[in-house]
């Protein structure tokens, strides 16, 4: 049974993952172009450069978004996939192979309409319309990321399910945004050690967002000259090591998924 299309479908219309990934994405990228570029002198690479950084930035945390919507899902749907897994031709590995074509689209998706909010926003601004300077290279990052975020969501939340109760999913659910966020901004202000860099999904990720929309590597701090680039190479084999090892995990979490009472959830 291949749930594939359903489920990229309900994805792909799901009113609050537009807003919160896209729409209020949308407004912090609006900050960067036009308040906290207030008093900054930007033209030619210096403007590729910051416009690029809050792109890379701005996407993970969308990605991110995607990995909460995923959760949340999970948690209210593992007493129905459980009892499905048991007693209909639904297999772990076919739902889990359809919710990764799903993120994997979903990933493209966010990436490229952020694409389109980036050049906008900074061409209103500035009056110079900044093209991705390597497409071929963002479409398959973004769907790595797509697929990156789903298996660490899908993990996380399984964890919950399988050992510790619901009660602990509305908090776990958050767990990449928070990373997402604190080393995705970490790295836009600080020079982070390169092991940390390399080492990071999530700086692997927003590294290679910055390369392929720039067209040149990244520094250690996103936009800014300071130290040898970033080699794309050990940032590639850090994301798909991170991707294929939370992907196995995920799968051996879900063929042991258990029955959950939503009740569990409650906190009062």
């Amino acid at each position: 049974m291949n749930l594939w299309r359903p489920y990229t479908k309900a994805m792909l219309t799901n009113r609050a993952l537009w807003f919160w990934a896209v729409v209020f994405m949308g407004f912090w990228l609006a900050i960067g172009a036009f308040v906290e570029s207030q008093g900054l002198s930007l033209a030619g690479a210096s403007l590729r450069d910051y416009a690029t950084s809050w792109y890379a930035v701005i996407v993970l945390f969308s990605l991110s978004m995607l990995a909460v919507s995923i959760a949340n899902s999970m948690t209210y749907g593992s007493g129905a996939l459980a009892y499905s897994f048991r007693f209909t031709r639904l297999t772990p590995e076919s739902y889990f192979g359809s919710v990764v074509g799903g993120s994997a689209v979903l990933g493209f998706v966010l990436s490229f309409v952020l694409i389109g909010a980036t050049t906008g926003m900074f061409a209103v601004r500035f009056g110079s319309v900044l093209l991705p300077a390597n497409v071929p290279a963002l479409v398959g990052i973004s769907l790595l990321g797509g697929v990156f975020y789903m298996a660490l969501s899908m993990t996380l939340i399984l964890v919950v399910i399988n050992y510790l109760g619901l009660k602990s999913a509305s908090f776990v659910g958050f767990v990449p945004l928070l990373f997402s966020w604190a080393l995705g901004v970490a790295q836009s202000y600080v020079r982070l050690p390169n092991w940390l860099l390399y080492g990071s999904p999530f700086n692997d990720l927003a590294s290679l967002l910055y390369q392929g929309f720039a067209g040149y590597p990244s520094a250690p701090v996103l936009g800014q000259a300071n130290g040898a680039a970033l080699d794309w190479a050990p940032l590639t084999l850090g994301i798909v090591v991170w991707t294929v090892l939370l992907t196995g995990t995920s799968l051996w979490l879900l063929r042991r998924i258990r029955v959950r009472q939503l009740e569990e959830g409650r906190q009062i």
